[in-house]
């Protein structure tokens, strides 16, 4: 199990490096990184930048959305509603319930 994946360009990858996170791909086409890790299922959360999202493939964006295990995140102009779905169907609560 790998835990937490990061895949994109230097600037994106290196944040998450100087946090902690050493399981990154610096890569200017995702699509196939992102299709071997959703076939592996070793990776927990798998973050991309919200713009490389949209530019997925649609059958590969649909695997990706339906993907419980790795958990795709795309960080960046998601709205709130989306991850507060994308949590709930991981962890099974609605952690912003009042």
């Amino acid at each position: 199990m790998t835990g937490i994946t990061v895949i994109g360009n230097h600037d994106f990858v290196l944040g998450f490096q100087l946090a902690g996170i050493h399981n990154t791909f610096v890569e200017e086409n995702i699509e196939p990184r992102i299709t071997t890790i959703l076939a592996e299922k070793e990776t927990d959360i798998l973050v991309l930048q919200d713009e490389d999202y949209k530019k997925l493939s649609p059958p590969l964006k649909k695997r990706a959305n339906e993907s419980v295990k790795p958990i795709v995140i795309a960080v960046g102009s998601l709205e709130e509603d989306d991850l507060r779905v994308r949590i709930k169907k991981v962890i099974g609560v609605d952690l912003y319930k009042k």
